[in-house]
């Protein structure tokens, strides 16, 4: 590919990322209202949407992944992208908490098509820097992490949950039919010697600790995602707004430490810079349900600014061991097991919370995984 084409590619692949993130995100804010709306009790039902969300988008990222080493990868990340969008058109204009709950299988089978695929595509054009170019696209999935909820927040104040689901539904379509205007296509398959792969045996046993390293850290980041804004709501009275605007704090903190990290990673080794990440996170994870109204902005800053700073560093650790004509399956294999981890946490810090009755047990619990992910770390393979 040319010097341009790579640009555009990286440029339009951020924008995609970003549009999945902020639509995983649009929700936590207005998860109380969702819930009184619907008539529900407690915390864990509506917490379940994100569980049963994230199943879905690590339950096909493997097939996905598979499928995209053999076929267009630009048309399988536009089906994504317009399944994903359309979903929250039909959470928006349902009283049915089945009916919701199948929006959000939806918009998990499209969403899970984006980073086995997108990161595929974006390893295999970026071969010498791909820690940097991962932190470059994960500028764009900070923005989306950014604004998903705080626009969600806003629009959610001044209107109602179902006008937020709508807006962003339209602008996902948007960014949809840009990117399918915008990709440069794909380049066509490289020589069959380069098809070979590896064994399957030393496939496993090389994902495996990074694979689990994933887990730990997307249960640590997306528990406390999806459970800090209830519990401020719930303990510092705040609004759906300041939810919102919390989260969008935490998240705009990958801006700056992705590209930091990324290219930090490719220049002193991705295991340091994991685990320093994963310890600090996991014990500013630990504080937020002790801090104040003040204090806790502080601590979700760090907690974000760590976790997501490990990120493009950890999958670029994945594509340093395998070769790129199987790099569709890695990342498949890696978001089907991986994710899988993170999609229970929602589900479970709510039910520990119904459980329990406060939220000490459940911080701890995710302090506990970002530490352990950490220890982990030191059973990277190396490089190749």
């Amino acid at each position: 590919m040319t010097s341009q084409s790579k640009n555009m590619s990286l440029l339009v692949c951020a924008l995609l990322h970003g549009l999945n993130h902020a639509l995983q995100l649009i929700l936590p804010p207005l998860y109380l209202a969702v819930r009184d709306d619907l008539g529900l009790q407690g915390l864990s039902p509506v917490m379940l949407f994100g569980t049963v969300y994230f199943v879905t988008y690590a339950a096909v990222g493997l097939p996905f992944g598979v499928l995209s080493d053999r076929f267009s990868k630009k048309k399988i990340l536009l089906f994504g992208a317009g399944l994903n969008s359309v979903a929250f058109l039909i959470a928006a204009y349902t009283d049915s908490y089945g009916v919701f709950m199948a929006a959000m299988v939806l918009a998990g089978l499209g969403g899970g098509t984006y980073h086995p695929v997108g990161n595929a595509l974006i390893s295999n054009i970026f071969s010498k820097t791909i820690g940097r170019a991962f932190g470059l696209i994960g500028m764009g999935a900070c923005l989306g992490l950014f604004a998903g909820p705080l626009v969600s927040g806003i629009i959610a104040h001044q209107f109602n949950w179902r006008i937020s689901c709508i807006v962003f539904a339209l602008f996902g379509l948007l960014v949809t039919a840009a990117f399918g205007f915008f990709m440069p296509d794909e380049e066509s398959d490289r020589p069959d010697e380069e098809k070979s792969g590896m064994p399957l045996g030393t496939f496993v046993r090389v994902l495996l600790p990074i694979i689990l390293v994933f887990g730990l850290r997307d249960f640590c980041h997306w528990g406390t995602t999806y459970l800090t804004p209830a519990m401020t709501q719930l303990t510092l009275d705040f609004s759906e707004r300041t939810a919102g605007i919390l989260l969008a704090v935490m998240n705009i903190t990958g801006i700056i430490s992705q590209p930091i990290a990324g290219t930090l990673s490719d220049r002193i080794g991705r295991r340091p810079v994991i685990a320093v990440a994963l310890v600090v996170g996991a014990l500013s994870v630990f504080t937020l349900p002790f801090l104040g109204t003040t204090l806790v902005f502080v601590a979700i800053f760090i907690s974000g600014f760590t976790l997501l700073s490990t990120v493009p560093v950890i999958d670029a650790a994945a594509a340093d061991v395998v070769p790129p004509a199987v790099r569709g399956r890695l990342f498949g294999i890696m978001m089907s097991f991986g994710i899988m981890f993170g999609a229970v946490s929602p589900y479970s810090m709510g039910l520990i919370h119904d459980l329990v009755g406060g939220y000490f047990v459940a911080y701890l619990v995710l302090a506990v995984s970002g530490l352990a992910g950490a220890v982990m770390v030191l059973t990277f393979p190396k490089k190749n």
